[in-house]
């Protein structure tokens, strides 16, 4: 087992290899596969990270959440150390925070409950359902401190990994790969 740290600079290598065109597909299987999910299907909100590149691509996502009227939420960084509010998508009405990432300026903040799915972003998962990120904490902040219907992590399938998790990560309940589902 490699350090995280070592594991997210092999995965970020392969990442950005990978073709736009691959990443789209990859992205489409996986949003059809969360589609069928009933965590998917009985949720009313969702919160989900607006993809940079090279991510999985979460507008197929977003476009069906909008499709089936779910309120969409996206991540803002606050300036507390470690912590992130979620609030109302609007795509007119981003901006790009310290990290280079989108999120919503100025839009009706939620907090999470038991309608609210939330997508989890990640370089790579193990098969406890434990990730690596960016290395912020963000998440796994988040992700202790609330209560959701469901957690789901999205993943390249070669993404899944095997590295110990430390006391402080918190896991999702789900996993979808292109090929899989944990």
């Amino acid at each position: 087992m490699c350090h995280k740290k070592n594991i997210r600079n092999k995965y970020m290598e392969i990442r950005n290899n990978f073709s736009n065109e691959y990443i789209n597909n990859i992205s489409k299987i996986i949003s059809y596969k969360l589609f069928d999910l009933t965590e998917y299907k009985k949720c009313k909100n969702i919160f989900i990270y607006l993809s940079k590149e090279k991510e999985l691509n979460t507008k197929y996502i977003i476009e069906n959440a909008h499709s089936n009227n779910k309120n969409i939420y996206c991540p803002v960084i606050t300036k507390n150390k470690r912590e992130m509010l979620f609030r109302k998508y609007n795509e007119q009405n981003l901006i790009k925070n310290k990290f280079n990432i989108l999120e919503p300026l100025y839009e009706e903040e939620k907090n999470s409950d038991k309608e609210t799915l939330i997508i989890v972003p990640a370089l790579v998962y193990n098969k406890n359902k434990y990730r690596i990120g960016y290395g912020g904490g963000y998440y796994d902040n988040f992700l202790k401190n609330n209560t959701f219907l469901a957690s789901i992590g999205i993943c390249f399938d070669e993404f899944i990994v095997d590295f110990k998790e430390d006391y402080y990560d918190e896991n999702v309940n789900i996993v979808i790969t292109e090929k899989n589902i944990y």
